[in-house]
């Protein structure tokens, strides 16, 4: 599921694959849409990917965020650079709302009020949950129904090493490769609910693009940097998750270290009736995909089978 496509957007090359399914079967073809989140790349759907495309029903669009897996190139000669100087480039998730837009522009798969396309369902992961909410609300993007995995839509975000990454990037750019690769590495495995038994097949994949060279790991601090509370505080402060326009499935893994059950209650609450459903899944953590790739798949087919 190579991303054999690529988009130039706000200076990044944007790869992305919209795949169709190998037999089509009887009925109207869905368009489902996968945003990943921090520190991933579209490789966490690959399984679900394949599962939806297996029942001849979904098309599937598949992209990595700006700044993330093959999306990591930016034009040295864009003028687009964070205030600290540091980084090239935005990687926030305003930009990455923005970017989403664009990409279901550029695949015809844009639907609202002024458009004729029919609109896709949006399966949504970590921060993707609040990329996702900011195309849909601020940029009036339509979504046929929205499913968000162990999401971050509410502040604060981050744990210690977050908020220090954050706070120090400096640091962290100029730590040697190799520490930064067992900091990777690290991360990656704390969002199993099992860490010490992690796929280690899955860890290469996930961790691989952030360990290449020195400039891959400067894209891995820009963007934690850039994580900017201010773009999901615009849309709590107006209160514009009560503002959602369709259905919303959360599941959420029962040993999420990173998402406290708390904040998906908060967001619970927030969504009121355009709330369908809430599964807390048993044996699985942050990466619930992964943990439990069956019991998700048959809970997004469900789902998905009812729009």
């Amino acid at each position: 599921m190579d991303l054999s496509r690529s988009l130039q957007h706000q200076g990044f090359t944007v790869r992305y694959k919209l795949c169709e399914p190998d037999t089509r079967a009887v009925g109207v073809l869905k368009t489902v849409v996968f945003v990943h989140g921090t520190p991933w790349n579209s490789v966490v759907f690959h399984p679900l990917a394949k599962a939806l495309l297996a029942t001849g029903r979904y098309r599937v669009l598949l992209y990595d965020l700006p700044g993330y897996g093959n999306s990591q190139h930016f034009n040295s000669h864009s003028q687009t650079q964070d205030e600290t100087n540091l980084f090239k480039g935005d990687t926030s998730v305003r930009a990455q709302a923005e970017t989403l837009v664009a990409l279901l522009k550029e695949t015809q798969l844009h639907s609202n009020s002024n458009t004729t396309a029919p609109a896709p369902a949006v399966i949504a992961h970590d921060i993707a949950g609040a990329v996702v909410l900011r195309a849909h609300l601020l940029h009036n993007t339509d979504f046929s129904c929205l499913t968000l995995l162990d999401t971050n839509t509410v502040l604060p975000w981050g744990d210690g090493f977050y908020k220090l990454a954050r706070s120090q990037p400096q640091v962290f750019i100029d730590m040697p490769l190799h520490i930064h690769e067992a900091i990777v590495r690290a991360v990656t495995r704390s969002a199993s609910h099992s860490p010490k038994s992690f796929p280690k097949s899955w860890e290469d994949a996930l961790v691989e693009p952030w360990v290449v060279s020195e400039q891959a790991q400067r894209n891995f601090v820009r963007q934690i940097a850039q994580a900017n509370d201010g773009d999901v505080a615009e849309m709590l402060d107006a209160d514009m998750y009560g503002q959602v326009r369709c259905d919303v499935k959360i599941l959420w893994g029962e040993q999420d270290q990173w998402i406290p059950r708390e904040k998906m209650d908060q967001l619970a609450g927030m969504l009121g009736e355009r709330l369908r459903e809430f599964v807390v899944v048993s044996g699985a953590g942050h990466l619930i995909m992964i943990d439990q790739p069956e019991r998700v798949a048959v809970e997004i087919l469900t789902w998905l089978g009812r729009y």
